[in-house]
């Protein structure tokens, strides 16, 4: 039988927890790193001109959109929330309904992004990012780690949907007993216009 189409039981649901708990207690851990040993707005260089480590605080969402709104974080908290909710319930019920534990994956990650930063906006009212990149004069926005797990998961994601099947099977929205009493319908009608 196909890895894949396997039932899960409770220790899937109960691995799949531990993973989503580990993805958010190491973007917290790195982000209590450099709170502790970096002081705000500095700047520790990994390779020289390229990865530093930049401690600063964003009160907006990713590159820093409304970030001078007085109302943005408010706005930002409960938006996570309501997209945190609905992502946990994708990833179980993907799990549960078409037994995909890559793409349940994937939405895990999703979900534990948006949770770690979720955590430090309620708690701080802002978003601790640290991690910069220098291409010459051009400095990419600096991000987190649970930046990466978004980024990271909305990629695999959009390839999942656009290019495999096997991962996003169609949603039934008829049972087998309701397909196959229109399917002797159909067969009752033909045999009924033959004679």
């Amino acid at each position: 039988m196909n890895e894949e189409l396997k039932k899960p039981n409770w220790f899937t649901y109960l691995l799949f927890s531990e993973v989503f708990a580990i993805l958010v207690i190491i973007d917290q851990f790195t982000k209590f790193v450099i709170t502790q040993s970096m002081a705000y707005q500095g700047m520790r260089p990994i390779i020289d001109d390229f990865l530093s480590f930049h401690y600063v605080r964003n009160t907006g969402s990713a590159f820093s959109m409304f970030a001078d709104k007085s109302w943005g974080i408010t706005m930002l908290s409960i938006i996570s929330m309501i997209a945190l909710a609905v992502m946990l319930f994708l990833a179980y019920f993907v799990l549960y309904k078409f037994r995909s534990r890559r793409l349940s994956i994937i939405l895990l990650f999703l979900s534990a992004g948006t949770l770690g930063n979720l955590i430090d906006r309620v708690r701080l009212d802002y978003v601790i990012d640290f991690i910069r990149f220098d291409f010459g004069s051009y400095t990419f926005p600096i991000f987190n780690v649970a930046d990466i797990y978004v980024t990271c998961s909305c990629i695999l994601l959009a390839i999942c949907l656009i290019f495999s099947n096997k991962l996003i099977p169609e949603i039934p929205f008829n049972d087998k007993k309701e397909s196959d009493d229109s399917d002797e319908d159909s067969v009752n009608h033909e045999g009924e216009e033959d004679s």
